[in-house]
């Protein structure tokens, strides 16, 4: 079994642009073994700046933000029909 967190990269000499970039990206790690750290794959664009960086994070915000309403309205609504079926 693995789980998930999310870090970010910083590349000081970016070899596409030459110069700073970053980016957040999804980081892997088994349960049986946490040095087997990997990226599995970019949640942000390449960000040029910190500007641009915290502009991915506050969209990043939003999204688990929306899908925190939606998994409150659900167990809420699951909630209430075991309770009305008592």
């Amino acid at each position: 079994m693995e789980t998930s967190s999310l870090d970010f990269s910083y590349l000081e000499d970016d070899p596409r642009t030459h110069h700073p970039s970053a980016c957040i990206y999804l980081k892997t790690v088994g349960i049986q073994d946490f040095a087997g750290v990997k990226a599995d794959r970019l949640v942000s664009a390449h960000c040029m700046s910190f500007i641009e960086l915290d502009s991915e994070i506050r969209r990043l915000h939003a999204e688990l933000d929306e899908i925190r309403a939606r998994a409150k309205r659900n167990f809420y609504k699951a909630e209430g029909m075991a309770v009305g079926a008592s």
